[in-house]
């Protein structure tokens, strides 16, 4: 019986050891295969969200994130016309038909992934249409859609989804909400594809992912709360503070040596007081930080927190400036062995600064990233030719996660038709990006078809129009955070957004300044150089750049508000029209000094510009040449025969007074303006049978710049 007994309590004791090690071995298995055995779930993805640790590490799952949307599809190669075409908000994947009904496929994915942003304007085919499409979400192959809504009603939280994980920002609206599926994604519109941009993870094969559904979003409503009012109301962090404050002379600095081992930063106060310019102490005291060895961000303060120029309040989640001008970085910077922050005053007046810093105890893994925050700015800018302006240009390991853009705008006019452009990884051998946008807007979650004003200023949790000049006019910041939808990538990536503005002039000029934030396993490489010159410069300001504008006209002909007519493509032409076949001599000067020059011969030949972004009747008069060579054409708007006119003229010069269209109206945001060609003077000289059209430029007038609201 004794015997009996021993042996049970062997057999015992032997099964508990046994328990011990496995869970020591569960517990020691590789964090990587432990989170590839993980569900992907909605829930476990809004947990996510507010998880401002998680982010600090390199997604071990290697999603891909990828973006749909609308942009012109005649933009396919950077080597071929059509690059940098606008009027992006019409193109779509293909239409098809489900339960008989056409509908217009936006984005497609096969495989494990979830959409984690889904942006689009709040207007369609025009301002008075407030309405729109419906938008259909279909998961994993199913005939019926997950979801169907009013698109619009869903992206401005007035649906099923509420603030902040869906919320209207200024004329668009943005969807937070992470929608996980297991085998594909289908979303849809039922009417005819309008500006759309949405954002979505690709998981591996493998990854376990459980299909987003109604009842899970009903079961989740307690998290969903929680989440919502984190986003809102950022709890107090925990650690080891470490404040002081000091008046600094120029060229001086506040350096805090942060405490030894594995740490991180967790949040960072700043305050600028006692100096001649707050705009330009926000320009030229620099924040800088230096992890491990390696200096990872250098950035003005001002641009750090997008307050360019002057203190500007708003509440985001990783960063906020209060009323008291008290600016607040809750980004989570790791370290394993040192760290140091400091504060230097580049400018020739001094500075007070106070600054706090708060760090915790955290474990430095093998996926653990350093914080990057990378400024680059550039002599003013000119709006014409158009180029793709470089955000960031990294190798090696990283995330990106959020972005702001500084633009001084000198005139009152849009400035940001410019689509991002983000090629990740493979993207770059493959010459195209992952991510093509629709507008520079658009990308920061907004909409344009109006000129903004200050009243157009807003903050989100993840999103901010911080300032906004006066119809545009002055300085104008946007800013952009990224959690569920950051961007990983594995060797490389390029950060492009067009600059591109409404008025493209080589004598008109916009200055720059940007900001980029992301994590980089440590080796990770970078272009972005540290720029004291431009930090300690003079703040610029609009009278800077009208000086320049004025010196540069001085050396070339203008006319003011002018679509020149040599910086459109040809959208569509008669065979034996062609361009630039002989010089169209000139008297006197060409607005921009030069025409578009196109020459015809058959009767009925024709060639189509297209003009985008339209929103609304406008005026419409053109400035052609005129001379012994050119023809006879009919002129068309949008399919509507305008004017018959006969350009020829005994000398050469250019149409006094110009075309005049009269009032057109837009027909999908688009003046598409015909040009017919109908014979010849009999005065007229042929060059080889053919006849020309010099095209100077386009005057389109509205109520744009009158209208804010």
């Amino acid at each position: 019986m004794t015997k009996q007994k021993n042996s049970n309590r062997k057999l015992k004791f032997f099964g508990f050891t046994l328990a011990i090690l496995l869970v020591i071995s569960s517990c020691r298995e590789p964090k990587e295969n432990r989170n590839n055995s993980k569900e992907v779930t909605m829930e476990g993805l809004l947990k996510e969200m507010i998880d401002r640790d998680q982010i600090t590490n390199f997604p071990e799952n290697n999603y891909q994130l990828l973006q749909a949307s609308s942009y012109n599809r005649a933009s396919v190669s950077p080597e071929k016309p059509g690059w940098f075409a606008d009027s992006d908000g019409e193109s779509f994947i293909r239409v098809e038909e489900n339960n008989g009904k056409k509908e217009w496929v936006i984005m497609e994915d096969e495989g494990p992934g979830a959409i984690t942003k889904i942006w689009a304007v709040c207007f369609y085919y025009g301002l008075n249409d407030t309405i729109g499409a419906n938008i259909k979400i279909y998961l994993d192959g199913a005939r019926e859609p997950t979801i169907a809504t009013n698109f619009f009603e869903l992206v401005k939280g007035a649906d099923f989804v509420k603030a902040p994980l869906a919320d209207y920002s200024t004329r668009a609206g943005n969807l937070y909400l992470p929608i996980p599926y297991a085998k594909s994604c289908k979303i849809t519109m039922d009417k005819k594809a309008f500006y759309n941009i949405i954002n979505y993870r690709k998981y591996k094969a493998t990854t376990k992912v459980k299909t987003f559904t109604m009842q899970d979003f009903e079961q989740a409503q307690q998290t969903i709360a929680k989440v919502s009012k984190t986003l809102v109301q950022p709890p107090a962090v925990q650690g080891e503070k470490v404040k002081e404050r000091k008046l600094l002379k120029s060229q001086e600095a506040l350096t805090f040596n942060l405490p030894a081992g594995n740490r991180a930063v967790q949040e960072i106060r700043i305050k600028l007081s006692n100096t001649v310019s707050m705009a330009q102490a926000l320009r030229s005291t620099v924040v800088g930080a230096t992890f491990d060895g390696e200096e990872t961000v250098w950035v003005p303060v001002g641009d750090f927190f997008n307050n360019v120029g002057k203190i500007e309040a708003y509440d985001m989640w990783e960063r906020s400036v209060s009323s008291d001008g008290t600016m607040v970085c809750r980004w989570v910077m790791p370290y394993e062995k040192s760290a140091q922050i400091s504060i230097t005053n580049l400018d020739k007046n001094e500075v007070e600064v106070a600054m706090e810093v708060v760090t915790d105890d955290k474990e430095w893994e093998p996926h653990t990233m350093h914080f990057y925050a990378t400024w680059q700015m550039e002599d003013p800018t000119p709006t014409f030719p158009l180029y793709d302006w470089n955000f960031l240009t990294a190798n090696g390991k990283g995330v990106i996660v959020g972005d702001q853009w500084t633009v001084l705008n000198p005139i009152e006019g849009w400035w940001g038709e410019g689509d991002e452009k983000i090629y990740v990884d493979d993207d770059v051998d493959n010459r195209f990006p992952s991510h093509f946008g629709t507008g520079t807007e658009d990308y920061y979650g907004w909409a344009g078809g109006v000129v903004p004003t200050p009243e157009d200023q807003f903050s989100k949790p993840f999103l901010g129009n911080i300032i906004v000049g006066e119809k545009s006019k002055g300085y104008n910041v946007c800013t952009r955070t990224r959690v569920l939808d950051a961007i990983p990538f594995q060797q490389q990536i390029i950060f492009d957004i067009e600059s591109s503005c409404g008025k493209r002039s080589k004598a008109h000029f916009l200055q720059y300044a940007q900001t980029t934030f992301w994590y980089g396993i440590p080796g990770v490489t970078h272009n972005k150089k540290q720029l004291p010159q431009f930090a300690a410069a003079t703040l610029p300001t609009v009278s800077d750049l009208e000086k320049l504008i004025k010196t540069a006209e001085g050396t070339q002909y203008m006319v003011d508000n002018a679509l020149e007519a040599e910086l459109l493509l040809l959208s569509k032409q008669s065979k034996s029209v062609v361009e630039n076949f002989a010089e169209i001599p000139m008297w006197g000067e060409m607005s921009g000094g030069a025409l578009k020059n196109i020459w015809f011969e058959k009767l009925g030949d024709f060639i189509e510009i297209k003009i985008t972004e339209q929103f609304e009747a406008s005026h419409i008069k053109i400035g052609t040449a005129v001379g012994p060579s050119s023809g006879s054409f009919d002129v068309y708007v949008n399919g509507n025969k305008k004017i018959s006119q006969d350009l020829y003229a005994k000398h050469n010069g250019i149409s006094n007074p110009y075309l005049d269209l009269g009032s057109c109206d837009p027909v999908d945001n688009a003046f598409v303006i015909r040009f017919q060609f109908t014979g010849s003077h009999q005065n007229a000289r042929d060059n080889k049978n053919k006849y020309a059209l010099g095209l100077d430029f386009f005057l389109i007038k509205n109520n744009f710049l009158k209208r804010s609201k």
